[in-house]
């Protein structure tokens, strides 16, 4: 419950602040926020009151959960200042809202209740809602958050569908000591549950709001949908999911299949014919939670850490594939494939980067996406979906394809390429970020290690 508190008041202070016009000291605050957050849970201290007893579990692999999205929240604040030079409410407002939607992600993974799990997604949501139409001299930032509250209260209404068909079955909301045997209702509400996991995050047959927010919202923003969001939706699946144990059917394992694979297909498929480098990371981010889904199969509490994993190699990418594409956007104009042409001769701190992000992404050898793919396939092999595993491999091999388009570009030398720069310290998050790829990917058991 602390680390709730502290990062409420926090938030909470930011938003004065904004009203007070000191904006050099918002985002240095929410760092402490979260630090403070973080240094709360390390500490082993009682997290929580008698009353959540039975609502919210916080240790084991939820607080693993927790450790990533406060991690991840860590290295998008920086990026804030530069996105909201415009005024100083506007970087209390994205700030705070980021801080928000990390209370609402932490409840989500952390859920023994199906309320606290509602809860956390509509807190997590109505900040997503705002940050994705955060710039509103835009139209398409507009039609984005539009098309993501509009999309995301259906897929809410679903959610409250399935849980009262969950209490119906079971007579509780909890989600833990369940017997249930072999009740329609119950193995219904499961799955109405689980579509509305597979909505946010963008799994077929869901995924079509995904482009459409991924390429009009900000693209600071769109990278705290691409991983924060993601982190905690198949945090809170996990979690669904573990407890539920040997009172879901057969049929999910072949249903989670079915949509991995789908997943995987299309997201291969409409990545090729994208122009758009966020249009085409967002059906890349569909790929990569294909696979994410592939370590659900047949799930033990033993069987979190590939997909933690996975989760750690993604979120690492995804970062510094939108934040170049950030200043790429903001130099050029546009986010078009073609004006990666030439950043090696403009920037190659950011061309190198991205390369690794992209190579990373693709399971390139000696990135943490090379054992991330290693570790869910693995997965699947040991569960006996061999074919999966062959078809998945496959895909991932095509999938390099539409990645070294745009690093090919990106060394392609211009007639006239103007040298231009970012700021040392935002080159140095996007290094760092670099570094943990590749460590994570030459020494993936001591990353394990970690949480296992």
């Amino acid at each position: 419950m602390l680390p709730l508190i502290i990062l409420t008041i926090i938030g909470v202070l930011i938003l004065f602040l904004g009203f007070s016009g000191r904006t050099r000291l918002i985002v240095p605050i929410a760092i402490l926020g979260i630090l403070g957050a973080l240094a709360a849970y390390f500490s082993g201290a009682k997290m929580y009151s008698d009353w959540m007893i039975g609502m919210m579990s916080l240790h084991g692999t939820p607080l693993i959960f927790i450790y990533l999205i406060l991690v991840v929240a860590l290295f998008i604040l920086p990026f804030i200042n530069v996105f909201s030079r415009r005024g100083s409410e506007e970087v209390a407002d994205f700030t705070g809202l980021i801080l928000f939607a990390l209370i609402g992600g932490i409840m989500m993974v952390s859920h023994l209740d199906l309320i606290v799990l509602f809860l956390g997604i509509e807190i997590l949501s109505i900040a997503m809602y705002i940050l994705a139409g955060a710039d509103r001299r835009i139209l398409q930032s507009n039609e984005a958050s539009l098309k993501y509250f509009i999309l995301g209260a259906f897929s809410s209404a679903i959610l409250l569908f399935g849980i009262a068909l969950f209490y119906a079955s079971t007579g509780t909301l909890k989600i833990y000591d369940l017997n249930v045997g072999d009740s329609p209702i119950f193995q219904l509400s499961v799955l109405i549950i689980f579509c509305a996991f597979a909505f946010k995050v963008a799994l077929v047959p869901f995924h079509f709001w995904a482009p459409d927010v991924y390429q009009g919202s900000p693209t600071i923003f769109t990278a705290t949908m691409a991983t924060i969001v993601k982190v905690a939706a198949f945090g809170a699946l996990f979690q669904f999911l573990r407890y539920l144990g040997s009172n879901v059917g057969e049929w999910m394992f072949w249903l989670m299949s079915i949509v991995a694979l789908s997943s995987l297909v299309l997201g291969n498929v409409m990545a090729y014919t994208q122009t758009s480098t966020k249009r085409l990371l967002s059906y890349s981010s569909i790929v990569q939670a294909g696979f994410i889904l592939i370590g659900f199969l047949q799930l033990k509490q033993e069987d979190s850490w590939p997909i933690i994993y996975y989760l750690i190699a993604y979120c690492l990418a995804s970062l510094i594939c939108f934040f170049v594409c950030y200043f790429v956007e903001n130099q050029n104009g546009s986010d078009h494939i073609d004006e990666f042409e030439g950043l090696f001769f403009s920037n190659p701190v950011l061309a190198v980067v991205m390369t690794i992000a992209l190579i990373s992404l693709g399971g390139g050898p000696l990135t943490a996406g090379f054992m991330a793919k290693l570790f869910v396939l693995n997965h699947a092999a040991s569960v006996g979906s061999i074919a999966l595993v062959v078809m998945a491999l496959v895909l991932a091999v095509v999938s390099m394809y539409y990645y070294f388009k745009i690093i090919n570009r990106m060394f392609t030398k211009k007639s006239a390429s103007t040298v231009w720069s970012v700021s040392w310290t935002y080159q140095s998050v996007l290094i760092i970020l670099s570094i943990l790829t590749f460590v994570a990917g030459i020494l993936p058991f001591w990353v394990v290690n970690l949480f296992k």
